[in-house]
């Protein structure tokens, strides 16, 4: 169940999927206590962060809105800053989630060398190696997190050189069958960081 942002605790929505959506968060930002401090009323707006696209490694893409909690003028806040992420973006990665999700699929019930083959994107092997190892050091927490969406599918034996990757996976599309990127979907959900 995604958290509520009404509720005063901005410390919660880590992520948005829409412009209509970030715009209602920006509204209450006031009423927002900051979730390092806790204090209510100094949260602003404080720009972008941005990051390299998968697409074109030499255009910078916005990932995230950053938000101030002001201490200048004489405000209570404590001059921390945090970002709120558009949940196609992947932290420390310039890939989305939604081509994170497809070299996934591949790598699960492929190998992972047709899997860097078949995506498009600029990234090396190695890097998409460590993508991998990633994934796989990351699955604990994931499936902990999916536990409390909804349980996981019967177990289906998969022609799979990772049986228990596929079963995340198959947890991960059931747990939001309609999503685009269940990746994505995860993240709005759960307010947590995927990967």
């Amino acid at each position: 169940m995604r958290p509520e942002f009404g509720s005063g605790h901005l410390g919660e929505v880590r992520f948005y999927r829409s412009e209509e959506e970030w715009s209602s968060i920006a509204e209450r930002l006031k009423q927002t206590h900051c979730p390092h401090c806790k204090v209510v009323g100094t949260l602003i707006q404080h720009g972008f962060l941005f990051g390299y696209d998968e697409r074109n490694p030499q255009r910078r893409a916005r990932r995230a809105r950053r938000i101030f909690c002001s201490n200048r003028n004489s405000r209570r806040g404590c001059g921390r800053t945090f970002s709120i992420w558009l949940a196609d973006k992947i932290r420390r990665l310039s890939l989305t989630s939604s081509t994170l999700w497809r070299f996934l699929q591949l790598a699960v019930f492929g190998s992972i060398a047709a899997s860097i083959r078949a995506i498009d994107c600029h990234l090396s092997d190695r890097t998409l190696q460590r993508i991998w190892k990633r994934f796989d050091l990351s699955q604990c927490p994931i499936r902990t997190a999916l536990l409390n969406q909804r349980p996981p599918p019967e177990l289906v034996v998969e022609r799979s050189r990772w049986p228990a990757r596929a079963q995340v996976l198959a947890h991960l599309q059931t747990a939001f069958p309609d999503a685009d990127c269940p990746i994505a979907a995860f993240q709005q959900a759960i307010q947590i960081f995927f990967l």
